[in-house]
């Protein structure tokens, strides 16, 4: 949502973000067991995995996922899209990059 408008810290870069939200939207809705035979998602951050529920938790509460789609609205010129690619925090940090942590984002979105 950050992205989308346009509120992401200074120190992030837009395209740092795209990279970010593509590979969790691959990670997760790409996962085996993840849609059932009708194609609902099912509960589970990685594939089906019930016991990450809560009491809660009902099969619309699964779609709050789609706000990581929001992006899809920002126009083609956008740096969310138009700049090239850059390293997501945890791929600087795995690589040995010394960086700064990153931190909640605190402001209303």
């Amino acid at each position: 949502m950050a992205a989308w408008r346009h509120m992401l810290p200074p120190e992030m870069k837009p395209a740092q973000a795209r990279a970010a939200l593509t590979a969790v939207i691959r990670r997760s809705l790409g996962a085996e067991g993840t849609f059932d035979a009708q194609g609902w998602l099912r509960i589970g951050l990685s594939g089906h995995q019930p016991a990450l529920g809560e009491n809660y938790i009902s099969t619309g509460s699964l779609y709050l996922c789609s706000t990581a789609l929001l992006p899809l609205g920002l126009p083609a010129d956008d740096p969310f899209w138009r700049d090239p690619a850059v390293a997501t925090t945890w791929e600087q940090a795995w690589s040995g990059k010394d960086i700064p942590a990153d931190h909640a984002l605190k402001r209303q979105l």
